[in-house]
């Protein structure tokens, strides 16, 4: 599929927004071009591990984010939490007690919520913005009652004694990629931490990665936290230069993995998406506490049932990419056209679907641009004045693929000026 217009993909994939007011539910984000990570840290504060953390973030000019403990927090440790917030860092909500929460009748959940963000709202002015439940126990009740985006993060076992510091370094270092979210421990006496961070910090920074709290990670990756999610990653939308190819599915269809009705849900021919190599991507409208899954399936001959988890998921929009599809046959050892099926289910839980379409990679075509034309049909309508207002408003459906060609007034950004100024040149 090809796209003719004058086109920065770098710009494209970026898809800068401006801060102007405009009239609508949500403002416009800029999407960071960095490779981003987050460091996070449960179980202080203290005035010994916590600080030799604080002390490193400064050397590394870096920015974590602190999940506390609300009977950890005394006058002595408080003084920790204020030098972390005084640096940048965010400060997070680890429960009072540190209980398993998941059974908990809700008023005692939110007195575990509420004793912390006292704390906090007392030494920062602050109240906490991100949750981390206790042993990554989650329920229903949970979600319910505390009102703040759950996150878990990747396991780096540094909890456990017997592992080294090399060992936790290799944790953070082979778990790390753009929008991770590192989940560490700076309790009391946890030296090794201290030490894997020596390790793994220089190299990361050598990769090209940036440190930053979690509120910068979803604002860098252009995502909003969902109040129903539990997140180890935050990563960018990834098929910002492709087109549809075809629709797979519209409708409405919800059930757990086991349901029958995932059997023929969504039907893939095998040869069309192999004859487009690496181009393509499949994209899911769903909404769920887990993602959907591709299930690679062969019953003929030696079985195989193999799960692919998506590139990215949002709680609303998951997108699978060949490339992940391709890792997982390579694994294998056999081709697409060896499986019988690839199909859609849900990763766990329940999961209602609306929508699938396989997507296309545009081939961009350098050409003299149109001015207003945003959705590349090389015609200036009435259809791009609705894309763009679509588009200023975060209207996941807006058809603006040619950003530049909208930005009338010249500033380098989308904004309400240029919509005005599109909405002149079509009813002049």
């Amino acid at each position: 599929m090809k796209i003719r217009g004058k086109i920065c993909c770098a710009v494209l994939a970026a898809a800068l927004f401006s801060g102007t007011a405009i009239p609508c539910n949500a403002a416009a984000k800029a999407v960071g071009t960095g490779k981003y990570i987050a460091l996070t840290f449960d179980d202080g504060p203290n005035t010994t591990t916590t600080n030799d953390v604080l002390d490193l973030l400064e050397k590394y000019d870096a920015k974590a984010s602190f999940f506390l403990i609300g009977d950890n927090i005394t006058e002595d440790s408080a003084k920790s939490v204020k030098r972390a917030f005084d640096m940048g860092c965010e400060i997070c909500n680890h429960s009072k007690t540190h209980s398993n929460m998941g059974s908990m009748a809700a008023d005692r959940i939110k007195e575990e919520i509420a004793y912390v963000d006292e704390w906090v709202e007392q030494i920062t002015g602050q109240k906490t913005t991100f949750f981390r439940p206790p042993f990554i126990d989650v329920s229903q009740s949970m979600y319910d009652a505390i009102d703040l985006p759950f996150i878990c993060g990747i396991d780096c076992q540094d909890y456990m004694e017997n592992v080294t510091a090399e060992e936790r370094a290799d944790y953070i270092l082979n778990g790390a990629k753009d929008g991770t979210i590192v989940l560490l421990h700076d309790a009391a006496g946890n030296s090794k931490t201290v030490e894997a961070l020596k390790i793994a910090m220089p190299k990361l920074k050598a990769e090209g990665y940036e440190f930053v709290t979690l509120s910068e990670l979803f604002r860098l990756q252009g995502e909003t936290p969902k109040d129903y999610l539990l997140y180890t990653y935050v990563t960018k939308y990834p098929c910002t230069d492709y087109v549809l190819k075809e629709n797979l599915f519209k409708g409405e269809v919800t059930g757990t993995q086991s349901d029958a009705v995932w059997q023929t849900a969504v039907q893939l021919d095998l040869q069309t998406i192999a004859d487009l190599g690496e181009s393509w991507a499949i994209e899911i409208r769903c909404t769920g506490m887990y993602s959907p899954v591709i299930n690679l399936q062969k019953w003929s001959g030696e079985a195989i049932w193999r799960s692919v988890e998506p590139s990215y998921y949002n709680g609303e929009t998951a997108c699978f990419l060949a490339s992940d599809v391709q890792a997982a046959l390579d694994e294998l050892g056999v081709q697409l056209t060896d499986l019988d099926r690839i199909g859609i289910a849900p990763y766990s839980g329940s999961l209602t679907m609306t929508q699938a379409d396989l997507l296309e990679k545009a081939e961009i075509i350098i050409d003299d641009p149109i001015s207003g034309d945003v959705n590349g049909d090389r015609t200036l309508g009435l259809a791009d004045a609705v894309a763009l207002a679509k588009y200023l408003c975060c209207d996941e459906n807006a058809d603006v693929r040619i950003w530049e060609n909208g930005d009338l007034d010249g500033n380098g950004r989308l904004n309400a000026a240029d919509l005005t100024l599109l909405k002149r040149m079509l009813f002049q």
